[in-house]
């Protein structure tokens, strides 16, 4: 797989992945709640995300019957509300697990969302994953040493080491970084799915007005199935 390739899988991961999420710590949402929620996460910056393109992603999932929508009328406005399918969670999980274990030192954004989402995974499923990023990276380390050391012996051009010496330095900095944070997970630190929350946000949080509007939005969908 070439690096435009590559880059292109995980900008679809990473996307996939942050829509799929948003929408089941909110379900039901609609649209708008979800752009300002990736919006107020600064996606646009770190994931490239062009807020413009949430609703045609949204529209997408629906054709692949990884969302329900469902059209309620608001007090005077007609609503279009989205929830999770089954189809959509098993998605969400297998984008979280590649997401979590696949290492790329230079382009870290899908790694990103599945820290965004860790409320969402159970604390043994993260820490397997996270054991296997580590793995790999151990692995990814010792092949950038061969190649400095093929380097060394004349056998690539000696400005090639230079690049190499960045991509390892990244991945070894990453390596600490994990041992670290697998060190304070399997300690108890932070909450999981399944687990008691330790923490609200505070009252301005944009996340408490999705709370109260997907309340409201979940009685409207029992009352109209009713």
């Amino acid at each position: 797989m070439d690096a435009h390739s590559y880059t292109h899988d995980m900008s679809t991961t990473t996307t996939r992945a942050l829509l799929l999420g948003v929408v089941t710590l909110f379900e039901p949402v609609n649209g708008y709640q979800l752009r300002r929620e990736l919006l107020s996460w600064g996606v646009e910056e770190w994931a490239h995300i062009h807020p413009g393109s949430i609703y045609s992603m949204l529209s997408t999932f629906v054709k692949q019957q990884l969302l329900e929508r469902h059209d309620l009328v608001d007090g005077e406005r007609a609503v279009a509300v989205y929830t999770m399918t089954d189809a959509g969670q098993t998605e969400l999980a297998r984008l979280l697990h590649e997401a979590t274990v696949t290492v790329n030192a230079m382009e870290p954004s899908a790694f990103r969302v599945a820290l965004s989402f860790i409320p969402l995974v159970e604390r043994p499923t993260m820490l397997t994953d996270l054991r296997e990023r580590a793995r790999v990276a151990e692995k990814t380390s010792a092949r950038l040493l061969d190649r400095i050391a093929r380097v060394a012996r004349g056998l690539a051009p000696p400005h090639v080491a230079h690049s190499i010496e960045l991509e390892l330095r990244l991945v070894e900095t990453e390596r600490a970084w994990l041992a670290e944070f697998i060190g304070s997970i399997e300690a108890g630190a932070l909450v999981f799915a399944g687990e008691q929350p330790d923490w609200e946000p505070p009252a301005d949080d944009e996340g408490h007005q999705m709370v109260s509007e997907s309340a409201r939005y979940r009685e409207m969908l029992r009352q109209a199935q009713d």
